[in-house]
C-alpha cells in the first residue's frame, strides 16, 4: 500500500509545477475592449501548448475545425504540434534562448489568427514579431499554416524580436540591422528551409547572383550564404550575428569583426560560398539535392533563371579567345559569375588567363577559381581559390567530372562599402562593380560552343532560320528578312517582321517585333509589342511592354508591363512593373520611388543626374599585349605555379609621407615589391571614385596632391594600399 505524502510535500510540488508553467501574455490590442479584435476576445476561442498560445475571433466560433468554410478552417491542436517541432528545432539550431531569467522562459508566445475577426477586424497572410516588447508573436491567415513553411518563417521573425527583448536590449546593442527588413525576411527564409530543405528555391540566387549580397531585390532569396555558413562554421555562427552586432550594423561587417578577419581572410571565407553555388554544393539536411532539383526546373521553365544562372561573357571584336565580363554582368561585393566552360577533347587543359579592370572603382578586387562537376551535377572537386588582379591559371578535367565551370566573386580590395548609410537600396549606379577580361585556351566558355548545344532545353519543334540560323520554334512567324544570330532563340507565338534583328545569346518569346528593332547581347524579351527603332540590349529582361520611337532599355534592368517610347532610356537595374507607366523621355539607372508607383518620371533627367551618376569609371579594354598568355599546353608543366594566397591588406604597407601633406607626398615601396616600373598609382576618395592617376617611374616617387580637394584619399599601386590626407596651406 502505497504511503500518503505528507501535505507541504504536494504543496510543494504543486508550486513547482505552476513555476514551470509559463504564463500568457494577451496583446493589449485584444485586452481593448474598444477595439473591433478586443471586442471578441475570448478564453474559449484560444489553445495552449506547452510554449504557444492560439488566439482567433469570433468568425469561426469556438471550434474552427468544424467551421464550414474551408478557407477559414484550420485544426488548433494539429497548429499547437507543428508549432512544437519548429519550437525545439529552433532551440537545437540555436536561435531560440529561454534559459532562466529570459522572457522566453517565462511566457507563451503568441500565435494571432488573421480572416477570423470578422469584415472590420485583422486581416493579412502572415507577419511576425513581438506583443508588446513582451513575448514573440506573429499573425497568420489560416491558409499560411496549414504546414509548417510559413510558420517557420513568421515564427523566426518572431524570434528575431525576442532576441532583441532577452539579448540586445538587456546588453545595450540595440537594434539590429533594419535596411528594408533584408536580413530579417533571408534569415527567416534560411530558418525554415533548415527545417523544411524541400521548400528551397534557386531562381532567387540564379536571378540575382549578379546584385550585392543584401540587395533589397532578393530580400527573401538570399539565404545560401547564411547555409554556407551553418556547413563551414556551424549554425551558432549565423545567431551570433543576430546577438553580437553592434547596433544596425551590416551582417557581413559583424561577420568579419567577430572573426577577426583581415579584408583578405575575409573576402577568402565569402568566396568558399560563392563557389558552391556552381554546383549548389551543400550536403547539409540534404539542402543540396533540393537545390540542384529547383534549378533544373527553372531551366527549363523560368526564362528568367534561364537568362540569368550562368553569365555570358562578350568576346572581345577581332579576337578568337580573349572574353570580357560586360560591366552589367560584373558582380558587385560579394556577388559572383558562374560561368560555364566546354573543355576541347583534344586539349592538354583548360588555360585561363585573368585580368581586372582595378581602375573601375579603388576597391576592385576579385576571388576566382575552378569547379568541376560530376554527371549528376554533384562536386567533384574544387582548385585553389586565386586572388591576383592578374593570373594564369589552369585546370584539367578527370575521367568522371563531366561539368567545369570558372566562378569569380567582386572582393572588395580594401572594405566592405555597404553600410548604414550606403545601403542596398541605393541601386546599380552607387555599386561599385569589378569588371574583368579572360583569354581562354582549351575551351569555350557558355554561349560560345556548337549552337545546337546552347540552351538546348528550349529547342523542340523548330528549325533554324535561314537568315542567321538561329533557332526559331514552328509557332512563332519570322519575316525571311529578319536577322536571328546563329546562337538566339524565337519561341511561343512570337510575330517578327521588318530589319529586326535578334543576336548573341538574345530571346525572343510571345512578342510582336517590326521596323528597325534590335534585340542585343543577352537581353529576353517574352510577350508585348516592339516597334520603330527600339533597342533591348545588355543583360536586360523584358516582359509585356509596348516600345516605339528611339526608346532604349539595357544594362540589366527588369522591365514589365511598361509602355517607352520617344527618347526614354532604362536601365542600370531598374525593376519597372506598373502596369499603367507610361514614359516617352529621360534616362533611369536607378529606382526612383519604389512605393506609390512613380518608377519612371518623365522629368528629363540625364546619364549625369544625380540618381544615375555612376561610381564607377569608365575603362578601356585591355590590348593584345596585356592579355597575351605565357602558358600553353608544351610548357604548362613548367608554368610558373600562381598562389592561391593573397598578402593580407594593411594601410601601412605603402611608406607615404608627410601625411597629412598639401603640395604632394613621397611614395616609397618597400624592396622586393614585385612591382614592375613603369606603373600606375590611382587616387580615389572614399565614395570610391577615382580622382586621380599618375604613372610612376620607380620605388620612390613624389605624388602630386595640388588639384585634389581636401580629405582622406585612398591610394592604390599594385598590391599595395595606404590613405592620404590632403589638407589646406
Amino acid at each position: 500500500m502505497q504511503k500518503s505524502l505528507p501535505v507541504f510535500f504536494l504543496l510543494l510540488a504543486f508550486w513547482g509545477s505552476m513555476q514551470a508553467q509559463k504564463m500568457t501574455h494577451i496583446p493589449y490590442y485584444l485586452q481593448d475592449t474598444n477595439t473591433v479584435d478586443g471586442k471578441q476576445f475570448s478564453w474559449d476561442k484560444t489553445r495552449q501548448s506547452e510554449n504557444f498560445i492560439l488566439i482567433w475571433g469570433n468568425t469561426v466560433g469556438t471550434d474552427p475545425s468544424v467551421y464550414a468554410d474551408p478557407e477559414l478552417r484550420f485544426d488548433p491542436a494539429a497548429i499547437l504540434d507543428t508549432m512544437e517541432y519548429i519550437y525545439t528545432r529552433f532551440k537545437e539550431l540555436g536561435f531560440l534562448d529561454d534559459t532562466p531569467g529570459t522572457k522566453m522562459s517565462q511566457y507563451k508566445v503568441v500565435i494571432v489568427i488573421y480572416g477570423t475577426w470578422g469584415p472590420d477586424g485583422a486581416q493579412g497572410f502572415a507577419n511576425g514579431g513581438d506583443a508588446d516588447g513582451i513575448i514573440g508573436a506573429f499573425w497568420v491567415h489560416p491558409n499560411g499554416i496549414r504546414d509548417g513553411g510559413v510558420a517557420a518563417h513568421e515564427f523566426a521573425h518572431s524570434m528575431q524580436a525576442q532576441n532583441t527583448i532577452d539579448y540586445r536590449l538587456s546588453n545595450g546593442l540595440g537594434g539590429s540591422w533594419y535596411n528594408a527588413g533584408i536580413f530579417w525576411e533571408t534569415h527567416a527564409n534560411y530558418m525554415r528551409n533548415l527545417i523544411y530543405p524541400q521548400a528551397v528555391g534557386a531562381w532567387g540566387m540564379d536571378v540575382y547572383h549578379l546584385e550585392t549580397w543584401g540587395d533589397w531585390k532578393n530580400t527573401y532569396e538570399n539565404y545560401a550564404l547564411l547555409m554556407a555558413l551553418a556547413i563551414s562554421e556551424g549554425p551558432e555562427m549565423v545567431s551570433r550575428l543576430w546577438r553580437e552586432s553592434d547596433s544596425f550594423e551590416y551582417p557581413l561587417q559583424t561577420y568579419k569583426r567577430i572573426n577577426g578577419y583581415t579584408q583578405a581572410q575575409f573576402n577568402d571565407s565569402l568566396y568558399q560560398y560563392a563557389r558552391r553555388m556552381a554546383t549548389y554544393d551543400f550536403d547539409l539536411y540534404k539542402l543540396g539535392v533540393n537545390f540542384r532539383n529547383a534549378r533544373r526546373n527553372d531551366l527549363m521553365y523560368s526564362l528568367q533563371s534561364i537568362h540569368a544562372t550562368y553569365s555570358i561573357l562578350r568576346k572581345v571584336p577581332g579576337s578568337s579567345e580573349r572574353y570580357e565580363m560586360p560591366i552589367e554582368q560584373a558582380p558587385e561585393e560579394f556577388a559572383y559569375n558562374v560561368i560555364p566552360l566546354h573543355p576541347n577533347p583534344d586539349s592538354c587543359a583548360v588555360i585561363v588567363k585573368f585580368k581586372g579592370h582595378t581602375e573601375a572603382n579603388a576597391h576592385a578586387g576579385w576571388r576566382y577559381g575552378f569547379v568541376a562537376a560530376k554527371a549528376d551535377g554533384t562536386l567533384s572537386r574544387y582548385s585553389p581559390t586565386y586572388a591576383e588582379n592578374e593570373a594564369e591559371i589552369n585546370f584539367s578535367l578527370e575521367n568522371d567530372e563531366t561539368a567545369l565551370y570558372l566562378v569569380v566573386m567582386g572582393a572588395p580590395y580594401d572594405q566592405i562599402t555597404t553600410t548604414d548609410s550606403n545601403n542596398t537600396w541605393a541601386g546599380y549606379p552607387k555599386h561599385f562593380r569589378f569588371p574583368y577580361e579572360l583569354s581562354i585556351n582549351g575551351a569555350v566558355p557558355e554561349g560560345f560552343q556548337t549552337p545546337a548545344l546552347f540552351r538546348a532545353q528550349l529547342k523542340n519543334d523548330g528549325q533554324l532560320h535561314a537568315n542567321g540560323g538561329g533557332w526559331v520554334q514552328n509557332s512563332a512567324n519570322v519575316a525571311a528578312s529578319v536577322y536571328v544570330g546563329p546562337h538566339a532563340i524565337v519561341l511561343g507565338n512570337a510575330q517578327i517582321s521588318g530589319n529586326v534583328r535578334i543576336e548573341q545569346t538574345a530571346i525572343v518569346r510571345d512578342a510582336n517585333l517590326s521596323g528597325n528593332v534590335q534585340v542585343l547581347d543577352n537581353a529576353v524579351i517574352t510577350g508585348g509589342t516592339y516597334s520603330e527603332n527600339a533597342v533591348i540590349k545588355g543583360h536586360a529582361y523584358v516582359e509585356n511592354v509596348t516600345m516605339a520611337g528611339s526608346a532604349l532599355i539595357g544594362m540589366r534592368p527588369v522591365v514589365i508591363n511598361y509602355k517607352l517610347s520617344g527618347t526614354v532610356e532604362v536601365g542600370g537595374d531598374v525593376i519597372v512593373y506598373n502596369d499603367q507607366g507610361d514614359c516617352d523621355n529621360s534616362v533611369h539607372y536607378r529606382l526612383t520611388n519604389y512605393y506609390d508607383n512613380k518608377f519612371l518620371e518623365c522629368d528629363g533627367r540625364t546619364a549625369q543626374h544625380p540618381d544615375n551618376r555612376d561610381v564607377n569609371n569608365t575603362y578601356s579594354l585591355f590590348t593584345d599585349a596585356e592579355m597575351a598568355r605565357k602558358c600553353n599546353c608544351a610548357n604548362l608543366p613548367d608554368c610558373e605555379a600562381i598562389s592561391a594566397t593573397q598578402t593580407p591588406l594593411t594601410i601601412n604597407q605603402l611608406n607615404i609621407y608627410p601625411n597629412p601633406a598639401v603640395e604632394s607626398v613621397q611614395l616609397v615601396l618597400p624592396e622586393n615589391a614585385g612591382i614592375a616600373f613603369p606603373a600606375r598609382v590611382q587616387l580615389a576618395d572614399l565614395s570610391g571614385r577615382i580622382v586621380r592617376t599618375q604613372v610612376l617611374a620607380q620605388a620612390q616617387e613624389a605624388l602630386d596632391l595640388s588639384k585634389l580637394e581636401e580629405g582622406v584619399h585612398t591610394v592604390r599601386l599594385g598590391a599595395y594600399y595606404g590613405r592620404i590626407v590632403k589638407i589646406k596651406n
